[in-house]
């Protein structure tokens, strides 16, 4: 339609000169006046189209920039293969701090998780192979505070570990735990080729072990980078198989994110209305087993379903409810992730004063977390808003 009416807005003038030129009964100076006329009717439209285009990009520009903060939160296991744990359990000289350390995390509590943890890892009395685990349950707790580089110095750290130690065999599933945890540092990276690499490596000795239900999450971590590539078929069957892994060991809370990477593949695939039928069915798992993390993380990806279907208000009273979970367990990734899609409603209801205030908030989580890329992001983002109000 745009493009119709600019051609007739070109076009028009240009024939009505024409129609001047083709006119014997009217003075020479009178057509000269008309075809004057004719000209700057021209040259206007054509500033109109230019504009017009001109604005159009730059909104494309923005669209781009805000829809790069527009994520959902991620989902960490940090479940130890059985092995690890029952080792870990049955030793006199870590039970005590290996059950304290389970105990704060369980409460969200990562700092003081950490600091038991060390206890263990740094005891000059246990073996060398028992600090893979205690290396790995560190990662995982940095990880989840999103300080990376620490979380990814911790996890290399068990695989310099297993190197060294004998019955490598025995200890195959701490290499895949420690591998695909590196995959997830990558991948919040936004390194999707690296993250995929470790991802593989790790799927590959949990199939070569037999251990089905880390093979599942691998699958799940491989499906998310599928689908974020725009490979929304081979992401489902990834999420699919991973579905069936846990559905036959009854495993709940491997169902439930089963389930979520499915539905978050259906909403970036257009079919929102089918993710949100998955999402109520995870909410239901995760109410039932108390799991904070989960709801919040559910709580967003109904808010990102709502969205696609342009539902604002009911988009942003999910990432409202999902926010306020994750500031009271002090999950950053997560309040930075709600905060960026609480702000971009925000920017679609034409409300920029509200969307810098929460752009403004989730920078300063990014800041901390060191998170360089999104900080580039947002602070581009927050000059444009800026430079709109000048203009207004």
């Amino acid at each position: 339609m745009n493009t119709l009416i600019n051609f007739i807005s070109i076009a028009g003038p240009l024939i009505f000169a024409a129609c001047i030129f083709a006119l014997k009964n009217i003075p020479v100076e009178m057509k000269i006046g008309l075809w004057i006329v004719c000209a700057l009717i021209l040259i206007f439209d054509l500033y109109l189209i230019i504009k017009d285009k001109k604005n159009k990009e730059e909104k494309s520009k923005r669209e781009e920039l805000y829809n790069r903060l527009y994520e959902r939160q991620e989902l960490f296991d940090r479940n130890l293969p059985g092995t690890l744990a029952d080792t870990l359990e049955r030793n006199p000289l870590l039970k005590n701090s290996f059950r304290s350390g389970q105990k704060y995390e369980k409460e969200y509590k990562f700092e003081e998780a950490i600091k038991a943890y060390e206890k263990c890892l740094y005891n000059l009395s246990i073996p060398e192979e028992d600090k893979i685990g205690f290396n790995i349950l560190i990662g995982n707790c940095y990880y989840f505070l999103s300080k990376l580089d620490q979380a990814e110095k911790y996890f290399k750290e068990s695989l310099n570990i297993l190197k060294r130690v004998e019955n490598k065999m025995a200890k195959l599933p701490a290499k895949s735990a420690a591998l695909g945890n590196i995959g997830n540092i990558y991948h919040n990276l936004g390194k999707p080729d690296e993250a995929l690499e470790y991802y593989q490596q790790a799927l590959e000795i949990n199939r070569k072990l037999g251990y089905e239900q880390g093979a599942a999450h691998n699958l799940n971590n491989i499906g998310t980078l599928y689908n974020e590539l725009g490979k929304h078929d081979e992401a489902l069957k990834c999420q699919e198989e991973a579905l069936e892994i846990s559905k036959k060991f009854k495993d709940e809370q491997a169902i439930a994110n089963s389930l979520t990477n499915i539905g978050i593949t259906y909403t970036d695939s257009g079919k929102p209305e089918e993710a949100l039928k998955l999402f109520q069915e995870v909410l239901e798992i995760n109410k039932k087993n108390k799991y904070q993390e989960g709801i919040a993380n559910v709580f967003n990806n109904i808010g990102l379903a709502h969205s696609n279907l342009r539902e604002t208000n009911q988009a942003l009273d999910y990432y409202q409810k999902a926010l306020k979970i994750n500031k009271k367990i002090g999950y950053k990734e997560g309040v930075a992730t709600n905060l960026g899609n609480i702000g971009l409603i925000y920017i679609t209801l034409g409300k920029s004063e509200e969307a810098l205030k929460y752009y403004q908030e989730a920078l300063e989580v990014f800041i901390h977390m060191n998170a360089e890329p999104r900080i580039e992001i947002l602070l581009k983002l927050i000059k444009i808003i800026e430079d709109e109000k000048k203009e207004k």
